[in-house]
């Protein structure tokens, strides 16, 4: 009996021992093994955020790199719309202009029978013509584009101007008058034509609505005269100081030249004898920019 335990417990050993043995060499691996797939889940979960990173990197790259090409573009359609459009359009409202006028005057009251004129009219000749022509010429200097900011479309200038003005000439042989000397009292028999003129040099402020485009209405509220008048008043004055008041239209038919009409009141201070220096004008005017 003893022996047959022996054999049993032998063949039993013989079969465990290498189970065991098999059990104890393959436990590292099985735990390397799950050690090795948590480690690589890791590891893939890792390298997913790291590609994500990237990814945002590369869009917002991207993103930095169109900016200046989206910039580029946005400038050429500027310029673009600059190209196409009309030069009448690209210029400024406010600039600069050089005029040149001309027309009609008229006095309120002749200077008939002023002592030089025509030395009370003597020989019964009366310089007394109140009609006339003007010439001049001035220029615009460009202050505000919309009167400081109180009234859209209207511009303002700084006029400066100087104006000629001929009424009247006794130069015939049957016209002529008395020599102004004789008003002086000096023994002086001779004749001989006498011009009634006047020289008006002027300072104003000018609106000029901008709204209409090419046609461009303007005022002069109130500016300053001086006038010098040709011959002396009976007093003996020759220098007057008035005010102003204008109105016209102006015209832009080619870029940088302008055509216009114009009106004008001349209310002067000086009075002699009721006679007054007033007048008005009426004519037109070419305009050049400068």
């Amino acid at each position: 009996m003893k022996q047959s335990h022996g054999k049993l417990f032998k063949t039993w050993a013989i079969m465990i021992i290498p189970f065991l043995a098999g059990a104890i060499l393959l436990s590292p691996t099985v735990v390397f093994a799950g050690q090795s797939v948590s480690t690589l889940e890791e590891r893939v979960r890792q390298m997913e955020e790291e590609l994500r990173m990237l990814r945002r990197e590369l869009t917002r790259v991207r993103e930095e790199a169109q900016e200046p090409a989206q910039q580029v573009e946005q400038l050429e359609e500027r310029v673009a719309v600059v190209e196409r459009t009309s030069p009448s359009e690209a210029q400024p409202l406010g600039y600069n202009m050089l005029f040149f006028r001309g027309g009609y005057t008229e006095l309120n009251s002749d200077r008939g029978s002023q002592v030089f004129t025509d030395f009370f009219g003597a020989n019964g000749i009366r310089n007394n013509d109140d009609s006339g022509w003007y010439v001049g010429a001035g220029f615009d200097y460009f202050l505000s584009d919309n009167v400081w900011g109180l009234v859209p479309s209207t511009s303002v200038f700084a006029e400066l101007g100087i104006e000629y003005k001929k009424f009247d000439t006794k130069d015939d042989a049957l016209r002529v008058v008395p020599v102004a000397s004789n008003a002086l009292g000096v023994q002086n028999t001779s004749t001989e034509g006498v011009t009634l003129s006047m020289l008006t040099v002027s300072a104003s402020p000018k609106l000029k609505y901008t709204g209409w485009g090419k046609f461009q209405p303007w005022i002069i509220p109130a500016g300053l005269d001086f006038h010098v008048i040709s011959p002396p008043s009976d007093a003996g004055t020759v220098l007057d100081i008035g005010v102003q008041f204008a109105a016209g239209l102006d015209y832009e038919p080619i870029r940088g030249f302008h055509v216009g009409v114009d009106g004008r009141y001349h209310l002067a201070a000086d009075e002699t004898n009721g006679v007054e220096n007033d007048h008005w004008t009426a004519g037109g005017y070419l305009g050049i920019h400068f």
